[in-house]
């Protein structure tokens, strides 16, 4: 059975979902969860903190189960939650990238009249 671990990154926050492979959801935490206010929530220490708060809750886990990570965001957490799952010694499957990128940008201003 696989699990599925949504991160998703903001510039202001980090949110991890843990889901099952129906997508029902088991466990919410974010980084104001675990103890972080105001802009100490989009740095790095605190999204490694969410996710040892997370794999706590993995371990209660009786058999070792593979976990998909699905990310979404331009947050700085990335590499912090993953560097927290190892250190939990989590056993990570597949990594996904879910970040939107624009197509061609946004649309350029008008010429300028004089």
């Amino acid at each position: 059975m696989n699990f599925i671990l949504k991160i998703k990154c903001t510039s202001n926050n980090t949110i991890l979902t843990l889901t099952n492979s129906k997508l029902k959801t088991l466990i919410t935490v974010s980084t104001g969860k675990v103890g972080f206010k105001g802009a100490k929530r989009s740095t790095f220490i605190a999204a490694e903190r969410a996710a040892t708060e997370i794999a706590k809750y993995i371990g209660k886990f009786k058999k070792p189960y593979n976990f998909i990570l699905s990310y979404n965001g331009i947050g700085r957490g990335k590499r912090a939650i993953l560097k927290g799952l190892k250190k939990r010694r989590i056993n990570i499957k597949k990594i996904v990238n879910n970040t939107h990128v624009p197509h061609n940008g946004c649309r350029p201003s008008k010429k300028r009249r004089l």
